[in-house]
């Protein structure tokens, strides 16, 4: 049970884990398996004192003997009642799961930006959550096998005592069990990789059919029939494969069955011989009957405890893969935005891509102004966000706030001067008041929301209270009215920069004009970054980048870059005469 997973995960970390989670609830189930293993003792004891007692007749000693016998099996049924069933399902799981998954919540906040693009973190996460509930019972597994081998080591000296023949036939009754449990571990890990990639294909088709958005479009397309066969395909695979193991045991088992019958009457017709020659008494028949077939019982719970052991240890290593990806180094506190931001030569290529998503980037964003970038789709505008706000690293050159680079700066720490509404923003399925007080949950300015509620919803049929979203039963809104929110959240918070990534790009022109009025108004003394390819907010911008290929081809004001009659002047040509059209 101490071997290596693929990954490297050695079981034994893999309990420490576990076990440091709610050591109490690990340190409480062990001491309820001793105790749960004296009783099975006290009852092979008491078995042997009652048939004895038994041989002299009735008197008081038989019955108090019986009374003990009853106390003994009461206790067995509290155990597995009271304890297993009530105890540990209705507190000691929920406080251990409650636990493991403020674990991940912590991990998910502290694992590298430019991690979470790679294929591999986008499946960890999904793995992890399914993995996490596997846990406890890893820990359970480890716990149970450990009590069980002293409970069979305690039954096995006690047995000994009554006769040394009553320890021949343990092994035989061992074997089928032993055997089986090999071959059964080696065909789950023959089919596990297998498996589990039909099972995600089926689950990924299964969302694709009925997934509320999914099933939309699939109808739409008409794709809805090819990829219920695909998956009918994948649920298909995993069922013949599962067939296919269950056949491979049966014939095992038929093959074992008469080896396990040999083995479980083995001690019965030991026990009789023995007593038939005189070696043992009635008592120590009786008790030694009832002790081999609690030990062999033990047994056989050890063996396939043990295979649990390894199925279970391959199932929770997504959980610790997802704990291990890498996190942020940066650490330190100070981080200021009185000057400037500077990019120094920045270059950046997203995992699994060939071709620059920034190349060689030179940049100041300097305290106070307001920055326009521009673009076509894909020339690199919302990376350069993403790499001013510190959310990915630069793979080459620098981005430092005032002289500070961010690589050395806590994500917590840098943030703090930041506001950003994103490109793509979060719908929170809350009130409309609450979706604008996340801004900034240090805040308290209820005047503020209201005054920014009734200027984005001027008709008054949503107020502050409204709740949103209809899987609480509330309002579904528009695109565009979801990104409003979502822009008066980014302005809410007191910040010293704030970006704007395509922030009106759900909004009609007739509402993005006065949107653009509540920009002027809340940038006003603060340092603005506005991304866009609609240039209607280019009239607040101070400076204007244009960005093509992920690299910088044209930098000015308005005026100037409409002289130089390059890609910008192009855009503003194309856009105008579309409004004028």
């Amino acid at each position: 049970m101490s071997g290596r997973g693929e990954d490297g995960i050695h079981a034994f970390q893999a309990l420490f884990h576990v076990l440091k989670s709610t050591p109490g609830s690990f340190s409480v189930m062990a001491l309820m398996g001793l105790i749960n293993g004296a009783a099975s003792m006290a009852n092979v004891w008491a078995v042997g004192k009652v048939f004895s007692l038994a041989e002299s007749g009735y008197s008081r000693e038989l019955f108090g003997a019986l009374a003990v016998y009853g106390m003994i099996l009461l206790l067995a049924s509290l155990y597995s009642v009271w304890y297993i069933r009530y105890r540990v399902q209705f507190f000691t799981i929920l406080d251990f799961e409650s636990t493991v998954r403020e674990k991940l919540h912590e991990k998910s906040r502290r694992i590298s930006n430019e991690e979470l693009e790679t294929p591999r973190a986008f499946a960890l996460i999904r793995q992890a959550d399914g993995a996490r509930q596997n846990l406890f019972r890893y820990g359970e597994i480890w716990v149970s096998a450990i009590m069980t081998v002293i409970q069979a080591l305690m039954i096995t000296t006690y047995i000994s005592g009554f006769h040394i023949w009553f320890a021949v036939f343990l092994p035989v009754a061992v074997i089928p069990t032993l055997l089986e449990l090999l071959y059964q571990t080696n065909l789950w890990k023959k089919d596990y990789e297998e498996s589990e990639q039909c099972r995600r294909e089926e689950t990924e088709y299964e969302k694709a059919i009925t997934d509320e958005t999914g099933c939309k479009e699939s109808r739409l397309t008409g794709a809805g029939t090819l990829l219920f066969h695909k998956w009918m395909l994948s649920r298909g695979r995993r069922d013949d494969m599962g067939r296919r193991k269950s056949r491979k045991m049966y014939r095992l088992r038929l093959a074992l069955s008469g080896l396990e019958c040999l083995g479980h009457t083995g001690g019965f017709v030991v026990s009789v011989l023995l007593y038939y020659n005189k070696a043992i008494d009635l008592a120590a028949f009786t008790a030694g009957v009832t002790a081999y077939a609690s030990l062999t019982g033990i047994l056989n719970t050890l063996v396939g405890t043990i295979g649990d052991e390894f199925q279970f240890r391959k199932m929770i290593q997504p959980y610790f893969r997802y704990r291990n990806l890498p996190e942020r180094e940066g650490q330190g506190d100070r981080c200021s935005f009185t000057e400037s931001v500077v990019l120094k030569d920045v270059c950046f290529t997203y995992p699994n891509q060939k071709d620059k998503a920034l190349d060689h980037i030179n940049l100041t964003v300097r305290q106070g102004e307001i920055l326009a970038v521009v673009g076509e789709n894909g020339a690199g505008k919302t990376t350069l966000v993403n790499m001013i706000l510190g959310i990915f690293l630069p793979g080459s050159g620098t981005v430092s706030y005032d002289g500070n680079d961010i690589r050395s700066i806590r994500e917590e720490a840098l943030h703090r001067k930041q506001s950003a509404v994103l490109q793509n923003f979060v719908r929170y399925k809350l009130s409309v008041r609450d979706n604008i007080a996340l801004g900034d949950a240090s805040r308290e300015d209820g005047e503020w929301i209201d005054r920014k509620i009734a200027a984005l919803f001027p008709e008054g049929e949503i107020e502050g209270d409204t709740l949103l979203g209809k899987e609480f039963g509330g309002r579904e809104l528009s695109g565009g009215q979801w990104q409003q929110l979502s822009c008066a959240r980014g302005f809410y918070k007191d910040s010293d920069f704030v970006v704007l990534d395509e922030a009106t790009s759900a909004i009609d022109p007739f509402r993005e004009a006065a949107l653009y009025d509540m920009f002027q108004e809340e940038l006003r003394g603060r340092t603005g970054l506005i991304v866009t390819h609609r240039l209607g907010a280019v009239r607040l911008a101070d400076r204007i980048v244009v960005l093509r290929g992920g690299r910088i081809v044209e930098e000015g004001t308005h005026e100037e870059l409409l002289e130089q009659d390059g890609r910008y002047a192009s855009f503003w040509k194309e856009q105008t005469g579309a409004y004028k059209g």
